[in-house]
């Protein structure tokens, strides 16, 4: 059975929720409270008689008191002073880069690091950090910007760890490991395989790539090959040898570069490409033998150059995008076949098929 209290109660809830805000609440408080006295009010609104006293009370000086008055104290002794807040914001202007704590710590500020992030947020000094989606579109953005061929992403692909094709692999002797080579503003790739994971396999490749490209009428000076921290890569080697990976590049004319260690982001074009052939790839070929898995991977890179689009591009092919940002350089520069490292296999299966 519903009570007298609870139907005040949903009473009031229900008016709370028709008024546009507290204010028209109140207001209709006291001017019921007014015409029919504070205890039937009381009931009327389903609240205690001392809140009704209240804004009776407050409403005797007009309208505006019953707003919502701030809790802020009129007397703030432990306010920071408004020199300490100039402190602040011209410590933050010299170092934009630094939040809150750091600039207390950098500048020797007399204020607390919540107390300075509230003087930066009340002058508008707070940077909101950029969604991912967003970091995501500039980085986009400015590897398109790159002209085509001239930033390369390099890594390498265990080929060891894909369920499909290590029966293959193990049976028929295929390679077991992938060097890719992805450009960065049109996302053309290069392969070349191994059975072996070596500096001198890698080393074999990226001169191949940068033979290639020179021949193709590009500038070798422009060139910039970037690659992790693997041994493979030279990326344990303390003096760099003029034969090594490293040092070929340099020898070349071309850049090497390496990224932070722990940063796999920054290989992400080349990582999402493993991805990608993994899937489209050696999840769904069986292969009789080493000429067939050549013939295939080299049918597949040329499909990958030339007819896949890419969403992340403009849902455009490498080769569409190599003849938009360089219509001087000749398509052909992409067919490049892939290439069998180990000999003397390697160099009667890596022509043409």
């Amino acid at each position: 059975m519903q009570t007298h209290s609870d139907s005040h109660y949903k009473l009031y809830t229900a008016m709370s929720r028709s008024c546009k805000d507290k204010f028209s609440l109140r207001h209709q408080l006291v001017r019921y409270a007014k015409a029919h006295g504070i205890r039937a009010a009381m009931r009327q609104f389903g609240c205690a008689r001392n809140t009704v006293r209240q804004w009776l009370r407050r409403w005797q000086a007009g309208d505006d008191t019953l707003a919502d008055r701030s809790r802020r104290p009129l007397n703030q002794p432990a306010r920071t002073k408004p020199a300490d807040e100039k402190r602040v914001i011209e410590a933050r202007k010299k170092a934009p880069c630094f939040g809150a704590r750091r600039l207390v710590e950098m500048f020797d500020l007399p204020v607390g690091k919540g107390a300075a992030h509230r003087i930066l947020r009340d002058a508008s000094l707070v940077r909101k950090r950029p969604r991912k989606h967003k970091r995501k579109a500039d980085l986009r953005a400015i590897k398109a910007a790159h002209a085509p061929l001239t930033r390369l992403q390099m890594d390498t692909k265990y080929l060891t760890d894909i369920p499909h094709y290590w029966p293959q692999m193990q049976a028929r002797g295929l390679p077991r490991f992938q060097y890719t080579i992805r450009c960065e503003s049109t996302g053309a790739m290069f392969l070349a395989y191994s059975s072996e994971l070596s500096k001198t396999c890698a080393t074999l490749a990226i001169a191949r790539v940068l033979e290639h490209l020179k021949a193709h009428a590009i500038d070798l000076s422009l060139v910039e090959v970037r690659t992790d921290l693997g041994s493979e890569f030279d990326g344990d080697t303390v003096h760099y040898r003029p034969n090594g990976f490293h040092g070929a590049i340099l020898g070349m004319g071309a850049h090497h570069r390496f990224n932070p260690p722990a940063r796999p982001n920054c290989n992400a074009d080349v990582e999402s490409v493993h991805a990608t052939i993994e899937n489209e790839f050696f999840d769904m070929e069986n292969f009789a033998g080493a000429g067939q898995f050549m013939a295939a991977v080299t049918t597949y890179q040329h499909y990958y150059n030339f007819a896949r689009t890419n969403r992340s591009r403009a849902n455009k092919t490498p080769a569409q995008l190599l003849r938009e940002k360089s219509p001087q350089i000749d398509p052909r520069v992409l067919l490049l076949s892939p290439l069998l490292l180990d000999a003397p296999m390697g160099q009667l299966l890596s022509g043409p098929p």
